[in-house]
Formats: C-alpha cells, sequence, structure tokens
C-alpha cells in the first residue's frame, strides 16, 4: 500500500515511521526541511512540495494530514484539493472539531473526494509504538484503509465509530 502524508511533526514524523516499518509505502512532505531527511533516511520518499507530492500517487489517492486542527489543515485542504480525482480519499488526523470535520467533507464530497477522520491517541510514543484510533467515515472508505489503521495502532487498538464526525467527536471526548 502507498499513501501520501502530510504533516511531519512529533506525531505525524512518528507515524510514518511506524509506517514504514510496517511495509506501508510513504510520500511525505512537511514544510520545514528537517523532519523530511529524517523520514527519507528511513525510506520515505519525500517531495519538496504538496504537489509533487500527489503527482507521486496513483490514482485513487490516500493523503493522510497530520497538521495542526484549524487554519493550517484549511489551509492545505484547499491546497490539495484542485489536486485530487474522483475516487481520492483524504484522511484528516489531528484533533479537529467535529463540525469543522463535517464541513470539510461535505466540500471535498461536492468534488467526489472522500474524507475521513481519524482521532489518533497516545502521543508521539503512541504514534512511533501503536497508537489508538478513533475512525469516523464511510464504512466502504474505511475497508479501503484497514491495512493502514491495523498498521498505525497497538493491536486491536482502533474503531470505526460511525459516520464522518465520528472520529474527531469521539477523540474531543477522550480528551
Amino acid at each position: 500500500m502507498k499513501i501520501g502524508y502530510i504533516g511531519l511533526g512529533k506525531m505525524g514524523k512518528n507515524m510514518v515511521l511506524r509506517f514504514l516499518e510496517k511495509g506501508i509505502e510513504v510520500v511525505a512532505w512537511n514544510r520545514s526541511p528537517d523532519p523530511r531527511q529524517e523520514v527519507k533516511e528511513k525510506g520515505a520518499i519525500v517531495t519538496e512540495s504538496i504537489e509533487e507530492l500527489i503527482n507521486h500517487l496513483d490514482a485513487p489517492r490516500i493523503v493522510w494530514l497530520m497538521l495542526p486542527a484549524g487554519e493550517a489543515t484549511d489551509e492545505i485542504i484547499n491546497k490539495i484539493t484542485p489536486l485530487l480525482s474522483s475516487g481520492d480519499l483524504v484522511i484528516d488526523g489531528a484533533n479537529a472539531f467535529y463540525k469543522d470535520t463535517l464541513r470539510r467533507g461535505k466540500a471535498l464530497s461536492d468534488q467526489g473526494v472522500s474524507y475521513m477522520d481519524i482521532g489518533v491517541s497516545g502521543g508521539p510514543d503512541g504514534a512511533r509504538n501503536g497508537a489508538c484510533l478513533m475512525i469516523g467515515g464511510e464504512k466502504s472508505d474505511y475497508q479501503k484503509v484497514v491495512e493502514l489503521v491495523e498498521a498505525a495502532s497497538a493491536p486491536n487498538a482502533y474503531g470505526h465509530f460511525g459516520p464522518l464526525g465520528c472520529g474527531h467527536f469521539a477523540k474531543m471526548v477522550h480528551n
């Protein structure tokens, strides 16, 4: 399986390293170069731009965002949306407010792009060694990403909580 991954902060970088160890091919981008270099040394394909990241993925694409909730997520979604095609899937792994998740999902669905929310619990150590994942989105999209979910999570530490917004809602309650 091959995914695009945007956001290599403490959580994102550790999740990418875990994905690589689990045999997931990762194309990664981050605005600052140091984390890009670190994941590149471990086997990730690193790009210099978001456009290059999207071009490295075959359709239908899966792009995982691990960004600060709020404006940063909106900014990147606005940048990638024109580059995506119908059938692509965007995963938001941030601690987003579930109503923002619903708004983003609606905007992407108008273009035929699916959107999922995956609340990630366990901090940087969990991201590196197995996190707890709270997942919201269409069941058919969930089935497409089960391999990713199992690779990222601690044993049996994930669940599909229901439609879009449920993962971030569960994570909000958890916090």
